[in-house]
């Protein structure tokens, strides 16, 4: 049974509080068997009636952050969700209930369509002291969450090999694995050797961490292309000035190697921490404030994809090119996000179910 931490019962605390001040609502938090990323469910009663609903916790949510999880939440639309968060912003409250979406914060502001439950509260302003996130879903837990992805039998080494394939400090990573544990991502069957239960609902639980804390501490720069140069010759110009094996090619550039049909516009690079401005001048890029081109810093040396393109360049994961994806300003590549879901994670996060021997 997934277990709150100390953080999420604040928050749920918070959010029943708010309820119990209105008339004829009250709520209870319910601590059951509701299937990761859900942290438990939220009883809703009244002389009106009753619903139960499994809850999403999110904190500090910043625009980005709201655009994945609606895509998220999209994707769990058949357990009926409830969004609990520290504040919900007028414009992600919008974009929630264009898709349906119901959800709650601790200021006051909700809006749930369950009948015979019609509630909706807008326009609270956010108040302070704000929340603190899970440590899961701080920085360091990203890079944590990150490596357990990568190899989930990295749940079973010591705390120290953690922390050093994952380049955080030790004491970091206990309060992460905790809380894994109380979320029942990390589960012990019977031999005292714990295993990552969903690798999906672990790897929607790192794209929160990965857009909105950890990813804008590695952003260097938007660039452009020095003339003549343009997108199409970056593979070109990675070449030329010999840095296979360091440039790590994302974004929309990347999904036109994974994806059949991609017309890139825009390109991620993952450049190493120590070079970056170095290699940035080696590829004729210059500052540009919308420019197409997005530098960053890799925060780990296993963030290539296994294969390389037809020219010998590194791809980036394709958990970071599916977040890439979902952050691009436009809004247009939520498709192509979910074909790279498709065609090369879920299999890796659900063998049995793509194993054609197991129908």
């Amino acid at each position: 049974m997934s277990q709150p931490t100390s953080r999420e019962k604040k928050l749920i605390q918070a959010v029943i509080d708010i309820l119990h001040k209105r008339p004829g609502m009250d709520a209870e938090f319910i601590a059951d068997d509701a299937p990761p990323p859900f942290s438990g469910s939220l009883r809703l009663f009244g002389d009106w009636g009753s619903i139960t609903r499994p809850v999403r916790l999110a904190w500090r949510i910043t625009p980005q952050q709201g655009q994945l999880l609606t895509f998220q939440l999209e994707t769990l639309k058949q357990h009926q969700p409830l969004l609990l968060a520290d504040y919900i912003p007028e414009s992600l409250s919008s974009q929630l209930q264009h898709h349906h979406i119901d959800f709650l914060d601790t200021i006051g502001n909700g809006s749930i369509c369950a009948p015979p439950l019609f509630y909706e509260v807008s326009g609270r302003r956010k108040k302070s002291p704000k929340l603190p996130p899970n440590r899961s879903q701080q920085s360091t837990g990203a890079k944590i969450l990150f490596q357990l992805l990568r190899d989930p039998q990295l749940c079973q080494q010591s705390y120290r090999i953690i922390a050093e394939r994952a380049s955080v400090a030790l004491g970091a990573v206990g309060p992460v694995i905790n809380e894994l544990k109380a979320k029942n991502l990390l589960i012990d069957p019977g031999n005292k050797k714990f295993v990552i239960s969903d690798l999906t609902a672990l790897r929607q639980l790192w794209e929160t961490a990965y857009t909105s804390r950890l990813r804008p501490k590695l952003e260097v720069d938007r660039c452009n292309l020095s003339a003549p140069w343009k997108l199409d010759s970056l593979p070109l110009l990675i070449r030329e000035q010999h840095l296979e094996d360091h440039v790590l090619i994302g974004g929309e550039l990347a999904a036109s190697f994974y994806c059949e049909n991609v017309n890139p516009r825009r390109c991620t690079l993952h450049l190493p921490a120590r070079a970056a401005l170095k290699q940035m001048l080696q590829l004729r890029l210059t500052p540009c404030e919308d420019g197409p081109i997005t530098v960053v810093r890799q925060f780990a040396d296993n963030l290539a994809f296994e294969h390389r393109s037809p020219e010998g360049l590194q791809l980036a994961d394709p958990r970071l090119v599916r977040c890439e994806l979902l952050l691009n300003e436009h809004h247009d590549m939520a498709h192509i996000a979910e074909a790279i879901e498709s065609l090369y994670l879920f299999g890796a996060e659900h063998p049995s179910q793509s194993d054609p021997s197991h129908n």
